[in-house]
């Protein structure tokens, strides 16, 4: 079952009045929104376990030798993760200029805020026209969390080579792997896992709390506030539950061997032979070898059993970071 199949099949029961991809695209930027403010405080892997591997992506992807300050794209930028990274970098290049481009005019505020007093030559916009119309050719692309939400991402990267110089670099951070459940030795240890942890909360008072704050404020969930949303705009006939719309954001996200063997989710061996017209795979990194349960935070035995499991399958992480340069033309 392909994605847009999956994804057909849970909204159908919701009267969709637009077409999957507009929808996803939609719900995307209404679940955006509300999720802005609290994003970088959800997503602490982010912040920490991914700042080494963007160092180690920006040492091997920076182009060197071109006697001239670099022009970056990021594409898809948040709250400015990636484009923090490469303003701070300490790899001897020169940035002349730095686009951030977000369909989420909330999450492009945050990326301003976050990257003021950085350096000059900083342009921000939601507009995919003015975009398309910037002056000159991007050396960097750069994306992080971003495939997985978009309906086309291989059509959607394919759309941004004409601001693209020939030899140019994509830097792509952060993209869920469905090979994880594609690997047996994986998904048993992430089976004892869940049973281990899953009784270590449910001993816990603060799992009582915690279901307790989610029950108190269910109504301000990104994924409910975007389902009303939706209705309201006549996307939808009726409001479907908050996992549903969960699931069309992350539109490209394998959550079981299942939907893994189904095709859903992303393989980035599979993305390899996808652009592999325009675009050379350098580099690779996978990690997070207990779901998504970001490593820092468990217990030590646990740590240790992703450590074994990155070292026997170091393909295999439930994430991936990617370093592709762009084909020269023939």
């Amino acid at each position: 079952m392909t994605a847009t199949e999956h994804a057909h099949t849970l909204i159908e029961p919701y009267g969709p009045r637009v077409p999957i991809a507009e929808l996803v695209e939609e719900l995307n930027r209404l679940y955006h929104a509300r999720e802005a403010e609290d994003y970088d405080g959800q997503h602490p892997e982010i912040h920490i376990q991914l700042m080494p591997i963007w160092r180690r992506m920006l040492e091997i992807g920076l182009p060197c030798g071109l006697n001239r300050p670099l022009r970056v794209l990021d594409f898809g930028c948040g709250t400015g993760f990636e484009a923090e990274q490469i303003l701070r970098t300490d790899v001897g290049v020169e940035i002349g200029e730095l686009v951030c481009y977000d369909l989420s005019p909330e999450m492009l505020a945050l990326c301003r805020r976050r990257l003021d007093g950085l350096g000059a030559g900083i342009r921000f916009t939601s507009d995919p026209e003015e975009l398309a119309s910037t002056d000159g050719l991007f050396d960097i692309l750069m994306t992080n969390s971003l495939l997985h939400h978009l309906p086309d991402p291989i059509g959607t990267i394919h759309g941004l080579l004409p601001l693209m110089n020939e030899g140019a670099v994509w830097l792509g951070g952060h993209e869920p792997s469905s090979r994880y459940y594609r690997n047996a030795a994986c998904q048993e240890t992430f089976t004892r896992f869940r049973r281990s942890w899953r009784l270590r909360k449910y001993l816990s008072p603060k799992k009582y709390w915690s279901v307790a704050k989610r029950t108190l404020s269910w109504r301000a969930h990104p994924a409910r506030v975007a389902a009303s949303a939706a209705v309201a705009k006549g996307l939808l006939k009726l409001e479907p539950p908050a996992q549903v719309v969960s699931r069309l954001v992350d539109f490209h996200v394998a959550h079981s061997v299942g939907e893994a063997d189904a095709g859903r989710g992303f393989d980035f061996r599979r993305l390899e032979q996808d652009l592999s017209k325009e675009w050379t795979l350098q580099w690779r990194e996978t990690y997070s070898y207990m779901g998504p349960y970001y490593e820092g935070g468990l217990p030590g035995y646990w740590r240790g059993e992703c450590d074994r499991l990155k070292k026997q399958f170091p393909d295999d992480g439930h994430n991936f970071c990617v370093v592709w340069k762009r084909r020269k033309a023939a």
